[in-house]
């Protein structure tokens, strides 16, 4: 078989197989290509071995013969013709399993690798049972005592006691035609619809109102729903000059306490000639919650007397108001009374 280089003269000239070989050559080429054609139809005749395999032949179209046999690429040129085979042999049986050989040694552990981030945290679990009852724990300090509640209802009076025995002779007394009794209150239910009773609202410190009685049972406050803005008008003028002694105060209601502290409240009381607070006022007593009553057996407060007397009368009246800054005491009426002393029997007329 002729290779490329062999179709092409060094002067450009073609040979043409067949027409400048000699006759022998003619026919050697002619079994050349015989025996090719027969080896590559024994080739694709033959099992696979596994692999493809692809072969190109040039032929010529005029004469049919061979021209050559994987001559690359543009390598039939002129009047030939390529003719490509591609063959690809059948796959072979599968071959026995062979025997499972002995297992190998294990190899060495190989260090520790890094730890890991820390993962997510898991979703809260059911709550779990509740555990035994803990030891009491120790008492607490005691609290503020609480506001004291309303007075109960009056219990059926009790038996009558024995007669005690006989007291000692006390000093002797004013006599009765020289002494007067004046008393008076703040009207009870009727006072205290007119708000005229005694409270936390006749305060020194708040709201700085105070609560006049006078001899008889006026009272006034000055303070609505009061009428009055001049609580003075309660005063009692004195007929006849003499000197008050012995004052006694009694309410129904005790003073109660303090909401902010717990300290118990405060009634004062003080008997006073005219308008001139504290310095006139020569009897005064104080009641501190649960109490109810007071009194002075000391003191004493003296009084001009009238134009019966040629004077100009004084006045004599009650001032009461709860403690300094107590806004909150408690609703009380008043009941008062005071010995008034005039020296000299009062005549009275038929």
């Amino acid at each position: 078989m002729k290779s490329r280089s062999e179709v092409i003269t060094a002067g450009g000239e073609q040979k043409m197989e067949g027409v400048n070989m000699p006759a022998s050559f003619k026919f050697a080429w002619h079994w050349l290509a015989g025996a090719t054609a027969a080896t590559i139809l024994c080739l694709a005749a033959l099992p696979g071995v596994g692999h493809a395999e692809n072969i190109e032949i040039c032929i010529n179209q005029s004469t049919g013969l061979i021209k050559g046999i994987n001559l690359g690429v543009d390598g039939c040129s002129g009047n030939t013709v390529e003719l490509d085979w591609v063959t690809v042999g059948p796959s072979g049986p599968t071959g026995l399993q062979g025997v499972m050989g002995d297992p190998g040694l294990a190899g060495t552990q190989g260090p520790a690798g890094p730890t890991g981030a820390t993962g997510p945290a898991g979703s809260m679990g059911p709550a779990g049972p509740q555990g035994p009852e803990g030891a009491i724990g120790p008492t607490g300090p005691t609290g503020p005592s609480g506001i004291m509640g309303q007075d109960g209802i009056r219990g059926p009076t009790g038996v009558v006691g024995p007669t005690g025995p006989t007291g000692s002779s006390g000093t002797p007394g004013i006599p009765e035609p020289n002494i007067s009794v004046f008393t008076g209150g703040s009207l009870g239910t009727l006072g205290a619809l007119n708000g005229t009773d005694l409270s936390g609202n006749n305060s020194v410190g708040n709201p700085g109102t105070i609560l006049i009685l006078g001899p008889g049972n006026g009272s006034d406050s000055g303070a609505p729903p009061a009428s009055s803005l001049n609580p003075e008008d309660t005063e009692v003028p004195m007929s006849a000059p003499g000197t008050a002694k012995r004052l006694f105060v009694n309410v129904d209601n005790d003073p109660g306490t303090q909401m902010n502290n717990g300290i118990p409240s405060t009634f004062f009381f003080f008997l006073c000639n005219g308008n001139s607070f504290p310095a006139n006022c020569g009897l005064t007593c104080f009641m501190t919650g649960p109490d109810t009553t007071c009194s002075d057996l000391t003191g004493s407060q003296f009084f001009n007397g009238g134009p019966a007397a040629g004077l100009t009368p004084d006045f004599m009246s009650l001032w009461a108001f709860a403690g300094s800054d107590d806004p909150f005491a408690n609703h009380a009426n008043v009941k008062w009374s005071v010995t008034y002393d005039h020296g000299n029997p009062i005549p009275i007329p038929f």
